[in-house]
């Protein structure tokens, strides 16, 4: 009986008529479609919203949301073969187990919990029709293949995969050590400084804090062990880029303050960059509105991820960049002998190995996959003959889903304090920015970073006998932070929070990096105004010659908010089983080619779906007489194209029943007339189809 309940109810949203869901709950969800296709959804309570957030985003990107989940469970040797299983195995070896990932699930606020799992109902409520419904409504990626249903422990790897993606940095300390071995300490500082004065900062001052003298055990590496390292994470994200996952690019923001915005507004410029958009791939990014009684809110959001990432709600609106800070340090931890087996060093005896046995998949066959931990963290390589293995010791080690409640909180804020609050205690490496109707601009560089209180050189590894262990994490409070400027904006590309801000192991706010000096080319822009307007903060990826996977840009009146974005190369990324594209796969293509934006639609009222606001260039009239016993007339407006006009008859449960034209029309008004003589009393639908254009009404046959 659900099934059948869900079919009905996805059958009266896919048409476009009533747009109606029913939560689990029984209360009903609203999905309307503005223009370009993007879901604003409407719920009487949070369960019901997200159950139609998950719904709408499977409807857009079911294969999305099957091929990250599938990235983040090292699962993709399944589709790609051995190729991929290089890839599966770093992903299992630096992962959780299914057991810690229910529990990083169960240490959420309820509140998080419970939306989470109303999303992974929506997601999963679309699969059921689906597979009712094959012919009208499985994308083509699924012809020969079926969609496992995704679960509480495929949201939480997925989760932990794109925040790590974007928000955890370091790991580079043995090749640090490789070059203090071949080049000495000068090299060393020289080429790695721990602070480099002379990078841009988003935070201007001058203030340097005097560096304490660090400290290094005296260990040395092999160069191929670091080598080896280098080679893999080298491969894991060059495997990213060349199959269409999402990876680190870089992101952008401006903020501006009352005193420099020219009708003393404030304004932002939030643009996330999550790979390159492409014509011919879909953006890893969506967009949608969610609205209840308890939360409205607007923006960015990623598929198989609940909640609204980047974006707005009616009181405050914010963007991230990534904060690029160390929050992963190596350890160089002691075998007892040339093998696992005998454990390792630490606090004065020997440790056994934990030990992660998995089985990989793939096309044929399968494989047996043997991973370790120390005390310290996954091991992520190895020298054996020389005794040595290397773990990596996270800030963030079963924290990930923090990030989760942030977000969930965020959306709910209503002023500046209320998202410093929520930011808080998020552990991953991010900048932070927001701007609220009291007419605040705000940036923290938020997350979770050890303290060096241990002395070790950040730039190198820490020896892993229980010597040189962690002191603390840096308090929230004592990071790079500030409310508005008296300069009258914030910029950022990825760069130096504030000049006392020092670098990890990898170096990335040196003299000479890009990451160092690219966002001169922003504040080089936006200095040269005395004010600014938000059609001139709009107009910064133009300035720059670089997009954003998604773009938005806002001003906060104190009561109103003026919001546009941009979601290339399109919202939906649908193909039927006849091959037939969503008209909304690459329709905000040619605005992201012209550096323009659209109006985001927040808090109005949507007319129709794309198709429905075409009636001068395609329209199915309602056929007449409706209800029809056993004849009715079925009138539809076409155009010439390139593509033959088909008219079907479908039956409640998807089957094609008659098919009454497939053929190229002339433009115009045409008629035909339908005898039903012979069908079961019942529902109905006609769908009329040309291109990328299609129209459906309902009719009943009484007999």
């Amino acid at each position: 009986m659900r099934n059948l309940l869900i079919i009905v109810i996805f059958l009266t949203f896919i048409f476009g008529e009533t747009k109606h869901l029913i939560a689990p709950d029984g209360s009903i969800v609203v999905i309307d479609r503005d223009e370009y296709g993007v879901p604003h959804i409407k719920a009487d309570n949070e369960t019901a919203l997200f159950f139609g957030q998950g719904f709408a985003e499977a409807y857009d990107r079911l294969y999305q949301i099957d091929y990250n989940r599938r990235a983040a469970t090292g699962r993709m040797s399944e589709w790609l073969g051995s190729y991929a299983l290089n890839f599966d195995k770093g992903i299992r070896a630096t992962g959780y187990t299914k057991a810690e990932l229910n529990f990083m699930f169960s240490e959420q606020s309820q509140e998080a919990q419970s939306g989470a799992l109303a999303y992974l109902a929506g997601i999963n409520s679309y699969v059921d029709s689906m597979n009712a419904n094959p012919e009208m409504y499985k994308p083509f990626q699924y012809s020969n293949m079926e969609f496992d249903l995704y679960t509480v422990t495929d949201l939480i790897a997925f989760t932990t995969y794109m925040v790590r993606d974007f928000g955890a940095f370091g790991g580079a300390e043995l090749s640090r050590l490789v070059e203090l071995q071949n080049y000495g300490m000068d090299w060393l500082d020289e080429h790695y400084p721990v602070n480099d004065p002379g990078c841009e900062t988003t935070i201007q001052d001058t203030t340097l804090a005097a560096g304490p003298v660090w400290n290094y055990s005296g260990l040395i590496v092999p160069e191929e062990a670091a080598i080896e390292i280098e080679e893999h994470n080298a491969f894991m994200e060059q495997f990213k880029i060349d199959h269409g996952l999402i990876y680190k690019f870089g992101s952008f923001a401006t903020l501006v303050s009352p005193g420099f915005s020219s009708n003393g507004n404030v304004l932002l410029l939030g643009c996330p960059q999550m790979g390159s958009p492409e014509y011919d791939n879909p953006t890893v990014t969506m967009e949608m509105e969610l609205e209840c009684p308890t939360l409205h809110v607007g923006g960015m959001t990623v598929p198989g991820l609940p909640f609204v990432i980047l974006g707005h709600n009616e009181h405050i609106g914010w963007t991230w960049t990534s904060g690029v800070s160390d929050n992963i340090d190596i350890y160089i931890d002691s075998t007892q002998s040339s093998n696992y087996s005998d454990g390792y060093w630490y606090n004065g005896g020997w440790q056994d190995f934990e030990v992660i046995v998995d089985t990989i998949k793939m096309i044929v066959g399968e494989e047996i996959f043997t991973h370790y931990r120390t005390i310290h963290g996954p091991v992520v390589g190895a020298y054996l003959p020389s005794n040595q293995v290397y773990s990596a010791k996270m800030t963030f080690w079963l924290s990930e889903m923090l990030m989760a409640d942030y977000i969930y909180n965020i959306g709910k804020s209503t002023n500046i304090a209320e998202y410093e609050e929520a930011l808080s205690t998020a552990p991953m490496s991010f900048n932070a920015f927001a701007i609220d109707q009291d007419q605040n601009i705000a940036f923290w560089h938020s997350g979770r970073f050890q303290d060096r209180t241990d002395g070790i050189d950040p730039r190198l590894p820490h020896k892993g006998d229980g010597s040189e262990e962690w002191g603390g994490f840096i308090p929230f409070e004592d990071l790079p932070q500030m409310i508005n400027p008296d300069w009258g904006y914030f910029t950022n590309w990825n760069n130096k929070p504030a000049p006392w801000w020092n670098n990890g192991d990898f170096g990335p706010w040196i003299s000479g990096s890009g990451i160092c000096e690219r966002v001169e080319y922003i504040t080089n822009y936006v200095s040269s105004f005395s004010s600014m307007t938000l059609e001139d903060v709009k107009a910064v990826p133009n300035n720059i010659q670089s997009h954003g996977t998604y773009q938005a840009a806002y001003e906060f009146t104190g009561t109103d908010i003026i919001d546009y974005n941009i979601n290339p190369p399109g919202q939906s990324d649908l193909v039927y089983l006849d091959g037939t594209p969503s008209p909304h796969k690459q329709d905000q293509w040619p605005l992201h080619q012209a550096w323009e934006f659209k109006d985001q639609h927040f808090g109005e009222e949507i007319a129709g779906t794309g198709s429905e606001n075409l009636p001068d260039k395609f329209k199915l009239f309602a056929p007449y007489p409706n209800p029809f016993n056993p004849v009715t007339t079925i009138r539809f407006l076409a155009v010439e194209t390139l593509y033959a006009t088909s008219l079907q008859i479908y039956d409640i449960t998807g089957r094609l029943v008659d098919t009454l034209m497939n053929e190229k029309r002339e433009t115009g008004e045409h008629e035909i007339v339908w005898d039903a003589k012979g069908l079961a009393s019942g529902v109905y639908f006609i769908k009329l189809k040309s291109g990328q254009f299609q129209d459906i009404k309902k009719i009943i046959l009484l007999k």
